[in-house]
């Protein structure tokens, strides 16, 4: 048996989250793997952020509150200063889905000690209708489905943090979607595999900055497309509008595995 020993990185970034953050940092803290450094990037939130997460004895990871450029300069700021051999990114909002979900990863990298990355499953709730929730599996053929708009569930996605420096981390010219660009070099210009975990990682609740509405939309598939024409990745307007369709089979239940 291979025991898992790699160390994750994981990234949060922050700017007012107010008390919603609480749930996020306890469920890094509760987490039964060991190699775990958490980092926390606030962007010198006025609402007392920063005070409030230095007095939680219980907090153990590193916190920096300083003014930044906005959510991906801050990202990015929390990846240089990442030791891990995994890195990823657990938004303010949102938290690991139990205590074993870094061990499910680390157990998945110590299998396949070759990974480029390993990715789990996403379970997105709706804080106004607690029993409607979609489930958002990070397995399939990403450089097919990234064509057609659609990309593996960020949160759930751990990079080795060499390869993220590598690839220049996220590009901060984008508003909405330097995690798709992101996504895009890895699988379809760098060719790059993860490894799927068919479990649930994080839970993450709806509302994110990507869907805020109509226009919040027409920023990110525009983006999308001016992502795929800066990677080589043919697509058209149709083809990245459609990924909403999909979305309908992420509220099917799941099969027992």
């Amino acid at each position: 048996m291979v025991v898992p020993s790699a160390r994750f990185s994981i990234v949060t970034v922050c700017f007012n989250p107010g008390e919603i953050i609480d749930a996020c940092l306890r469920s890094v803290a509760d987490q039964g793997y060991p190699h775990i450094e958490h980092i926390v990037i606030d962007g010198a939130s006025p609402d007392g952020t920063a005070d409030r997460i230095a007095a939680l004895d219980w907090f153990k990871g590193k916190l920096v509150s300083e003014p930044d450029k906005g959510i991906y300069d801050a990202m990015n700021k929390g990846a240089a200063l990442a030791t891990g051999d995994y890195l990823g990114f657990l938004n303010a909002d949102d938290w690991l889905a139990d205590p074993d979900a870094i061990v499910r990863l680390a157990e998945a990298a110590a299998r396949h000690p070759g990974a480029d990355a390993v990715q789990g499953d996403v379970v997105i709730v709706d804080p106004a209708r607690p029993g409607r929730q979609r489930y958002y599996s990070g397995g399939g053929n990403w450089r097919r489905r990234l064509r057609w708009g659609q990309m593996p569930p960020h949160p759930g996605f751990y990079m080795r943090t060499a390869l993220f420096r590598e690839m220049g981390g996220f590009a901060t010219d984008y508003r909405i979607a330097a995690d798709y660009d992101l996504m895009l070099r890895f699988f379809c210009t760098a060719a790059r595999t993860s490894v799927p975990v068919p479990a649930p990682v994080v839970t993450m609740a709806t509302g994110g900055v990507s869907n805020q509405g109509l226009q919040s939309r027409k920023i990110i598939n525009r983006e999308i497309g001016v992502a795929c024409k800066r990677n080589g990745v043919k697509t058209n307007s149709l083809m990245i509008w459609s990924k909403y369709l999909t979305k309908i089979f992420q509220y099917l239940p799941r099969r027992a595995a």
